[in-house]
């Protein structure tokens, strides 16, 4: 049906209505037709009507969740989705917009049960795992992300960010983060052991020892920094001397030893002979009345801690730090979310079950790679992890790879332009974008990209139509409001600027935003609240005015971060 047609429809219903007030159908059809005119304001209106009459109505339970969701208010939909699910528990769109629902809510616990739950669904299982370990790994990167801005100036908020970091392979502010997390705290266990681990994959293996001693120095009982050794030891070629450093982490943890399963252990399988057969038999080491969660026995620090009938918050992080280092993910996620993870006052809680969602991701791809090696998702994957390194020739081989099998999957076009984009070539990220788009006239992400390209070319007046089109679909998209904001400045249409603006404005991390609100209302001659906006901005990032200040006038936008 046609946008005109949907229109002429809510007149007929509308008419419908004032004849029989009361009458069901019509009020269900009149929010469909909303709905198809992505008036998501007044479908919900008519089609919660409805359903205060007849609750047993599953499709509109799943739109009016939906709508909600992207109405901003994902707290008012989460009830009708639910009931969408006790209708039907293998709705997969309601289960979706649950887990996006309870993900906007930061309720990130309920969130991974809901995505778990959806790739369970899902028969398609390269399919279902590839989603699944991009969702564990968009989790892992809001808590980071949360955590980093939450306590930026502890240890752990400095933590948050350096494994962001690691993970990018930009190992010099990898180590400089971990850096300020020691001067904020410099008895916080595995930090130094993760400056040396940055190091060694830097290749500067002197610093990376230094580290890993230093380790040693306030823990002699420090696995990491024992196996950062051994692996030091591989990257030197000496293999005798790697051989010796996992014996001392065979003392320490058996278990510890078993679970590292990527290790090149054929590098030492000359020095190992019988030593190796050890392992089968972790877990019997020490039967001491020491507290088995302090002797590194992790499987009797997991018995012990769940024979007892109530745990506090910081015995369920215990438990979950435990099953994390048996890389027991799962357990060792359920047992972190247990903990007030949304305080403030529990940031350590927050950081390992990042480190979880971060793992679950990885072992997910694993599976992904292991049994569909030659799979287009898996192709994707591959590139996915080449951009994310900046291996760009790599990242665009993949994506070849991939459409050659899917050529017309929209999603892979759309990922491939972003690609482009982000490495400046706006030629071909408009083509691989439009193409997309072409496949799927109604993809938001797509619409915004195109949007986006257009403001980083300076051509605000083709930018504006995407990004308004975008917003019509998903009319809570942070990113859509800002970018339409700032073309909305450039042009020189400051009132609309600032509606854009405003609504972009909870999610500036920045400053950015702030300061194009500042910005617009000087041009109105509106002081006070520039001047408001300014302080905003200071505070949120003093140093980057200038920066700011280059990208609303038009020169090239500054790297963006994830919001």
């Amino acid at each position: 049906m046609q946008r005109g047609e949907f229109a002429q429809a809510t007149e007929d219903f509308k008419k419908v209505l004032q004849l029989d007030p009361g009458l069901l159908e019509a009020q269900v059809n009149l929010g469909l037709a909303y709905q198809g005119l992505l008036e998501y304001g007044e479908a919900t209106r008519y089609l919660v009507k409805a359903l205060r009459e007849r609750p047993n109505l599953l499709g509109p339970n799943v739109i009016v969740g939906m709508d909600y969701l992207k109405l901003g208010s994902p707290e008012k939909g989460i009830p009708f989705l639910q009931a969408a699910l006790k209708l039907d528990p293998s709705n997969r769109d309601a289960r979706e917009a649950l887990a996006s629902s309870e993900l906007a809510q930061k309720k990130f616990g309920s969130a991974a049960e809901q995505f778990r739950r959806t790739a369970d669904l899902n028969l398609d299982k390269s399919e279902a795992w590839f989603k699944l370990g991009h969702e564990y790994l968009d989790l892992a990167a809001r808590l980071a992300y949360r955590g980093a801005h939450l306590y930026p100036d502890s240890a752990w908020g400095h933590r948050f960010l350096g494994d962001l970091l690691f993970e990018r392979s930009r190992w010099q502010d990898a180590v400089d983060e971990y850096q300020k997390a020691l001067a904020a705290e410099p008895q916080q266990p595995g930090l130094y052991a993760a400056i040396g681990q940055a190091w060694l994959r830097a290749q500067k293996f002197e610093q990376a020892e230094a580290e890993f001693q230093s380790e040693l120095h306030l823990d002699p009982n420090s696995e990491a920094a024992w196996l950062g050794m051994a692996y030091l030891q591989l990257a030197r070629n000496r293999p005798a001397s790697a051989f010796e450093d996992l014996e001392k982490v065979q003392q320490i943890s058996p278990e510890f030893l078993a679970a590292q399963r990527e290790f090149p252990w054929k590098s030492v399988e000359d020095a190992i002979a019988d030593w190796r057969q050890q392992l089968s038999k972790a877990g019997r080491g020490d039967q001491s009345e020491q507290d088995p969660c302090k002797t590194h026995r992790y499987s009797r620090c997991i018995s012990s801690l769940e024979s007892r009938k109530h745990l506090t918050d910081s015995e369920w992080l215990l438990l979950g730090k435990a099953r994390l280092t048996l890389r027991q993910y799962g357990p060792a996620a359920d047992a972190l979310t247990h903990v007030s993870v949304a305080a403030p006052e529990t940031p350590e809680a927050s950081y390992w079950l990042e480190r979880t969602w971060q793992a679950l991701g990885a072992e997910t791809y694993a599976q992904l790679e292991q049994s569909f090696p030659d799979s287009w998702r898996t192709h994707q994957l591959r590139a996915e992890s080449y951009a994310l390194r900046g291996s760009f020739q790599h990242a665009v081989q993949e994506f070849q790879a991939a459409l050659a099998l899917r050529p017309d999957e929209p999603e892979l076009h759309e990922a491939f332009g972003e690609l482009y984009l982000e490495n400046n070539d706006f030629g071909a990220a408009q083509r691989e974008l439009e193409q997309a788009l072409a496949l799927e006239p109604s993809r938001a992400h797509t619409l915004y990209l195109l949007g986006r390209l257009y403001v980083e070319k300076k051509d605000n007046e083709k930018a504006v139509p995407y990004l308004e089109r975008v917003l019509r679909i998903q009319p809570d998209l942070a990113e859509a409001n800002s970018l339409l904001g700032t073309a909305y400045l450039r042009l020189g249409q400051f009132a609309d600027a600032i509606s854009k603006l405003e609504k972009a404005a909870p999610s500036d991390h920045s400053g950015n935003v702030h300061y194009q609100l500042f910005v617009a209302y000087r041009k109105l001659g509106q002081a006070d609240r520039a001047r408001k906006e300014l302080l905003l901005s200071q505070d949120l990032r003093k140093s980057h005015l200038e920066r700011d200040q280059a990208m609303i006038m038009g020169s090239p936008q500054p790297e963006t971060e994830p919001q």
